[in-house]
């Protein structure tokens, strides 16, 4: 049984203008959607610093966060200040060389928790504390 074949190349003009919807439509909901996506985490706004000096910081590193209502998050996760000290001495235990613990604590956090932090990882075994601030963008000048 042989079917007749009715497909033709197309030789007309191809027409952008349905192209051209499709690809706005999808722009629309490419920025619609991230717009409506949940960010997980913790609202923290470093204290802004406006000096050059700017510490590097060399591996092992620990960081704790700190909220403007005073809640430690360590380890991406809301941490007790009792639990706090154990588990800081369980991860200065894991690396070979001491590491550096750095703070990012909230501009409106309460400055005697930070204190508490630092005197609990000295206590932890903890080589050096450095408190995270938010720095000027640097010029863009040659």
């Amino acid at each position: 049984m042989k079917l007749p074949r009715n497909a033709k190349i197309f030789r007309g003009q191809l027409d952008v203008a349905p192209f051209a919807g499709i690809f706005f439509l999808l722009c629309l909901m490419l920025v619609f959607s991230t717009l409506m996506v949940y960010s997980p985490g913790v609202q923290i706004e470093l204290p802004k610093v406006s000096g050059q000096a700017v510490t590097g910081v060399e591996p092992p590193v620990i960081s704790v966060a700190v909220d403007a209502s005073g809640k430690i998050h360590f380890e991406s996760q809301p941490i007790k200040e009792q639990e706090f000290s154990q588990r800081l001495k369980d991860a200065v235990a894991r690396f070979v060389n001491p590491p550096t613990l750095i703070i990012q604590g909230d501009a409106r956090a309460d400055v005697e928790i930070i204190l508490r932090i630092c005197h609990v990882a000295s206590q932890a075994g903890v080589s050096k504390t450095l408190w995270g601030t938010q720095t000027k963008p640097f010029p863009l000048s040659p």
